[in-house]
């Protein structure tokens, strides 16, 4: 037991209270002082501990998450996906293959980056496991910058390097033209923001999905509210006056939706 937390062992299985749980925490910890075994048992709300399971790479034991049953994995994101299974959440999935995704990023640095633009708004998931971003363009649909020595791999782009984002394209670079030192603020690279962020560029705001895998890097200017990515896909439009997405973009049936309805206007997903 510690200002963190309190871990105990019951039937040969380890859980943990986090102080910030601080109802169950004192509970605990109080019954625990007063060597009242039973009431630490029933302090402890044993039918909200997570039964163990493995889905794809990701494991889960007791309080603890592993990738290939070697590597215990920490952070925000799995901290996440603890407190959904212990609230009752019935499908893992689009957050288990968002962890999986987020492994087979090539960078430490990138995935350690990554968390700093995650923490600063609760973007939404799909059921692929790929992170919902905003990115501001021109009217014309045309990147608001463009840079004429990155290597585009997939996309439509100008003689000036402008790259054009209309719903459907798929956008993708050389990850080495992807500028991956943080200290710099606007670089190379294919960038995507949070809502606030994207707004105040351009003309118009899209709506786009990344896979935490091409996440390079996230320049500490802007209070981490923008990322380089080396690829991502355009999947809706924002209209001047909607609000950024709030909710996850898959149906509680696990399928991912055709069209969100923001302000009483449907707009379709490519």
């Amino acid at each position: 037991m510690n200002e963190q937390s309190i871990s105990v062992f019951y039937e040969g299985k380890p859980y943990s209270v986090a102080a910030s749980d601080t109802t169950r925490y004192h509970k605990v910890k109080d019954a625990i002082l007063e060597n009242d075994w039973e009431k630490v048992y029933k302090s402890l709300d044993i039918t909200t501990i997570i039964e163990d399971f493995t889905n794809g790479d990701i494991s889960v034991t007791g309080d603890a998450v592993y990738y290939k049953d070697t590597e215990r994995l920490h952070g925000v994101v799995v901290d996440k996906l603890l407190e959904l299974l212990k609230a009752g959440l019935k499908d893992s999935t689009p957050l288990i293959k968002f962890i999986s995704n987020l492994l087979e990023n090539p960078s430490q640095t990138s995935v350690s980056e990554l968390y700093d633009f995650l923490q600063y708004k609760s973007l939404p998931i799909d059921e692929d496991g790929l992170v919902i971003g905003y990115k501001g363009v021109n009217d014309d649909y045309m990147s608001c910058n463009g840079n004429t020595e990155t290597i585009v791999l997939q996309g439509r782009v100008d003689s000036d390097g402008h790259i054009f984002n209309g719903v459907g394209e798929k956008v993708e670079v050389e990850r080495r033209c992807v500028d991956d030192n943080r200290s710099n603020g606007c670089s190379t690279g294919l960038h995507i923001g949070s809502h606030n962020y994207a707004t105040s560029w351009g003309d118009r705001t899209m709506i786009v999905r990344f896979n935490p895998k091409d996440a390079v890097s996230v320049p500490k200017d802007s209070s981490c509210q923008k990322l380089r990515v080396c690829k991502y896909e355009v999947i809706g439009e924002l209209g001047r006056d909607d609000q950024e997405i709030e909710e996850p973009l898959y149906n509680s049936q696990g399928r991912v939706e055709e069209s969100i309805t923001l302000n009483g206007r449907v707009i379709p997903l490519a």
